[in-house]
Order: structure tokens, then sequence, then C-alpha cells
């Protein structure tokens, strides 16, 4: 059995809350445990704020697309957008080192992203960065 959501999102940081929102009612609908629902939020909100906030500030053509299916005990997501070629997974995610007042900024995002995620996959593909993800869904 499988489920999908399909979303495009404005270029727009409100459009986070209206992702959440879904995935919170898409997870209800199948089974999920909320735990996961909300790492799976995490990860989204943390990639999506960025697609926005660096790849595609101060653009009024910006595309954002979001599939989200449960299918064979786990959630697959393809987020896909047409900002310039960025790899989040070539990118050195270690963890920020120091206390939060002085250590840089950065890098905390990708790696939750990493750590979450059991399954990630980029690809460049017709002017779009199309970011592929699966986190296997634990029983309750």
């Amino acid at each position: 059995m499988s489920a999908r959501i399909d979303m495009s999102l404005a270029n727009d940081v409100q459009e986070v809350g209206r992702v959440i929102d879904t995935l919170e009612e898409f997870g209800a609908e199948n089974g999920v445990p909320v735990a996961q629902s909300l790492r799976f939020g995490l990860v989204l909100d943390e990639l999506i704020t960025n697609i926005i906030s660096y790849g595609l500030e101060g653009r009024s053509d910006g595309i954002i697309t979001l599939s989200i299916e449960h299918r064979d005990g786990a959630l697959h997501a393809e987020l896909a957008d047409n900002g310039p070629p960025f790899d989040p997974l070539a990118t050195d995610t270690k963890p920020p080192v120091g206390d939060i007042e002085t250590r840089d900024v950065g890098g905390l995002g990708l790696t939750l992203v990493k750590s979450f995620m059991d399954r990630l996959d980029y690809r460049r593909v017709d002017g779009l960065n199309r970011l592929t993800m699966e986190m296997k869904v634990k029983a309750a």
C-alpha cells in the first residue's frame, strides 16, 4: 500500500508551516509515529528554509516542489528546486564545536539532515536540484 502527497511551494518561508501541517496530517493518516513525523518535518524545515533563504533569495521565478510517499515501511520524499546547483551531500558536515556563543554559525542543519535520514541522494536534472530522502518508519 502506498500513500502520496505532491506540493508546489511558493518562494516564501511561510510555506514551511504549510509543509509541516500537511506532513503531520499525512503521518497521522498513514500510521507514522509522531516522533518520526517530527524528525522528518525538521529535515524538511531545514532544507526548504535554506532553499528559500539562499538558493532562491530575491528571485520571483523560484520553483520548489515536494513529493512525499509512505511505502515499503518508509517515508520517501523528493525535494526539487531551480536554484543554482547545490549538492548538500558534498558539504562537509562536522557538528559544530564549542559553546553557542563562540562557535561559527552554520553546519548544524545539514548534520541533522544527514543523521535523521536513512538514505539521501542528490542529482541535478533539467536545471533542477533534486534531493531524494528515505526514513524507515519504526513501529511506535
